[in-house]
């Protein structure tokens, strides 16, 4: 198994605004890029939110959902490669 990569995924909300994910995913971030730019979904997972300036794990949020995401290319406006998981790397 490779090692997880994590990543910040902005997509179109609707017209004015827009919204971001925060998962890991074990594709590398050109692996990423090419897979969206060939117009394929992508999936994160370990599905976190941010609460203020916290990351916390999507189960607290939602604990009816399973923790991942799949991301329409068409939807998606950047993707951000954090250095870790940004749980346990400081934010400055």
């Amino acid at each position: 198994m490779s090692e997880k990569n994590w990543f910040k995924i902005e997509t179109t909300k609707d017209k004015d605004s827009t919204y971001h994910y925060y998962g890991s995913s074990e594709l590398s971030l050109e692996e990423v890029l090419s897979s969206l730019e060939q117009g394929h979904y992508v999936r994160l997972d370990d599905l976190l939110y941010m609460e203020r300036t916290e990351y916390k794990p999507w189960a607290e949020w939602d604990k009816s959902m399973n923790p991942f995401v799949c991301i329409n290319a068409k939807c998606v406006v950047t993707v951000m490669q954090y250095k870790g998981d940004p749980r346990t790397i400081p934010a400055r």
